[in-house]
């Protein structure tokens, strides 16, 4: 069978290495997939162009479109908890919710969307040519799970951005995405949200059952096995309000993936969030130097030591979020209330030219200990995110006791102060949902945690009458004096208190559930390509 297919993936099954002219190649044509798919060897290498979509260059050039890492970034800008500090070009728009909206303009929506789509598109295209390709069975199972993966996985973040939330009861009606899976082109309607999330949980069973007969080891985490599939699955149950289910199929990946909380995982001198040798990874990018351009990776705009836009607006957290958080948590150490005073201690890891602006509640999660490394490796899953969902599942469930005793582990092994929680209902809720929001921090989930939940953006409460509304001015690192906070509210939120105050701008503090702005934007040109597909209001 011949369909059109993006050559991204393709190209990568026949070329040497992968130079920036290849992965910046848009364009589509016919190809002869029967030259593609002649064994299982072959196949396998389209399985790898799949994962290197994970974290892929830009395929257009203008950063900082790249993999579905980049993704993530977008995810918590929308958020609450991951902090906009001083203005800069890159990702200010996203966190101003503008982005996601330009239909017309914006680049970056439309790159993602056609990334998540690349995800269908090529999945699809392993499914319809799988089984005529020379090999063993056992080789045709695992690419097969592997793919079915990939194509839920696409659809599932196409979803929840494009399409309104899930709601747990209703018949879910309300317009979706678009469904290809016979390599047809041509105009089509959008379907239902049930509809998609049916085809993504019925992908993710065949998945599991494929990868579980299986008997191929993955060379490394970048690739997928039966756990990722169960853990993608506990995502969908979560995100469709399905909350015994998705503990069950969380606890599962806790019980028998074989990974483990790592002692040192705060310990973010060692390129502990940017080493997949980490025992919690589950699974991560797996990136070699000549895969990754200037300012197309997660850690140029996470790691606040690098050398790049970071320098100029450091990453922090919401600091209302980490006052929740105990004083003997081990986490607490990775960001720095008073980074810019130089008279305390412990003081930041900053990027070293001379330019380089701190900030008050910055982080050092992400720090590449190397600041000449022009990339890291990202977690895409943990053990600690199942270990939530668990808990978070079986909470909400009404199983209070079952729930307590999930997060128990996790919250031990971060605070050696931790006591097994004896709360019930909303507050051991509301207890899980925190140490979600610490744990999780960075790593893409705030903003899908916001709409799956129902719950309003709620960036705090502005500096009250008599206070200063701009305490923190612009320092940079390589300054000497001593930092004062100037009449500082203790009560305000730390949104917007940076350089001039007004860098997100007062109207983006709050946005109402529900709202159609929490729907992403079909770009025009699709709209234009596909006259069926709705556009989102």
């Amino acid at each position: 069978m011949k369909t059109k297919i993006t050559l991204v993936l393709l190209l990568s099954l026949f070329m040497s290495g992968c130079s920036e002219d290849f992965l910046e190649t848009k364009s589509t044509q016919n190809i002869d997939e029967s030259l593609v798919f002649t064994d299982t060897k072959n196949a396998m290498l389209a399985i790898n162009g799949l994962h290197k979509l994970m974290w892929t260059q830009d395929l257009s050039g203008t950063a900082p479109r790249g993999g579905f890492e980049m993704l993530m970034i977008w995810m918590d800008m929308l958020g609450e908890d991951l902090v906009y500090t001083y203005a800069n070009a890159q990702y200010q728009s996203e966190a101003k919710w503008v982005t996601h909206r330009n239909y017309s303009g914006s680049g970056h929506l439309l790159h993602f969307f056609s990334l998540l789509y690349y995800f269908v598109s090529n999945a699809n295209m392993v499914m319809d040519n799988i089984d005529n390709a020379a090999g063993a069975d056992n080789e045709k199972n695992n690419i097969k799970g592997q793919a079915l993966f990939y194509r839920a996985f696409g659809y599932f973040y196409l979803v929840q951005l494009w399409g309104e939330r899930y709601h747990a009861g209703g018949n879910n009606t309300q317009p979706g995405v678009v469904m290809r899976s016979d390599g047809d082109l041509g105009p089509k309607a959008r379907s239902t949200v049930e509809d998609v999330y049916t085809q993504v949980n019925n992908d993710l069973d065949e998945a599991i059952r494929l990868l579980a007969e299986t008997t191929v080891e993955r060379p490394n985490k970048s690739h997928i096995h039966v756990h990722i599939a169960r853990g993608l699955k506990a995502r969908v149950l979560l995100a469709q309000s399905r909350w015994a289910e998705a503990a069950e199929m969380a606890k599962l990946v806790v019980e028998q993936s074989g990974a483990k909380l790592q002692d040192d995982t705060y310990i973010t001198t060692k390129d502990r969030f940017s080493d997949a040798s980490n025992t919690e990874w589950l699974w991560g990018s797996n990136k070699v130097a000549e895969q990754i351009a200037t300012l197309r990776s997660f850690h140029e705009y996470m790691s606040n030591n690098f050398r790049s836009y970071n320098g100029n607006t450091p990453r922090a957290i919401y600091n209302l979020l980490y006052d929740k958080i105990s004083p003997t948590d081990v986490r607490k150490g990775v960001w720095f209330p008073r980074a810019a005073d130089k008279s305390s201690t412990p003081r930041p890891q900053y990027s070293s030219y001379s330019g380089a602006r701190v900030a008050n509640y910055m982080a050092n999660k992400y720090l590449l200990a190397d600041q000449s490394a022009v990339f890291g490796n990202v977690p895409f899953m943990r053990l600690p995110e199942m270990m939530l969902i668990e808990a978070e599942g079986y909470a909400r469930a009404g199983e209070n006791v079952k729930a307590a005793q999930a997060l128990y582990p996790l919250a031990k092994h971060r605070d050696p102060q931790y006591t097994l929680s004896t709360s019930t209902g909303e507050a051991l809720i509301d207890e899980i949902m925190i140490q979600r929001r610490v744990e999780l921090w960075g790593e893409g989930f705030r903003f899908l945690d916001l709409k799956r939940l129902n719950m309003p953006l709620d960036r705090g409460p502005a500096p009250r009458d008599g206070y200063n509304r701009n305490p923190w001015p612009i320092v940079t690192g390589a300054g000497s004096a001593t930092f004062v906070l100037e009449n500082w509210d203790p009560e305000a939120s730390n949104f917007n208190m940076y350089g001039d105050g007004t860098v997100i701008g007062e109207a983006n503090r709050y946005r109402e559930a529900g709202h159609v702005e929490w729907q992403f934007k079909f770009h025009q040109s699709v709209i234009e390509s596909n006259p069926l597909c709705e556009q989102n209001p």
